[in-house]
């Protein structure tokens, strides 16, 4: 059974109830993902079937970790279930 309301960690924002990620940011704070030093960060799949990435948005450099920060707050990237990208806080 889904929850009835899920929000955003970060932002407080409704997010479409998701129990395997109870977490999850909304894309409007998602965007705002950084390294720990600060800079801008985007993640995305490696090929058509899913795959993780992450590189500097700066300059598009590899970025080697799944760890990330948006506004200060601790948070993991990785590959959803069916494709794409999403951005947990962590506990």
């Amino acid at each position: 059974m889904l929850p009835e309301i899920q929000h955003c960690p970060i932002c407080g924002t409704a997010v479409r109830p998701n129990p395997r990620y109870p977490n999850y940011l909304c894309q409007t704070c998602a965007v705002r993902a950084k390294s720990s030093d600060g800079r801008p960060l985007t993640f995305f799949n490696t090929d058509m079937s899913g795959g993780y990435e992450a590189r500097y948005a700066d300059n598009g450099t590899p970025y080697g970790s799944h760890d990330c920060y948006v506004d200060g707050v601790l948070c993991h990237a990785d590959e959803a279930r069916f494709g794409g990208i999403v951005i947990q806080r962590r506990v």
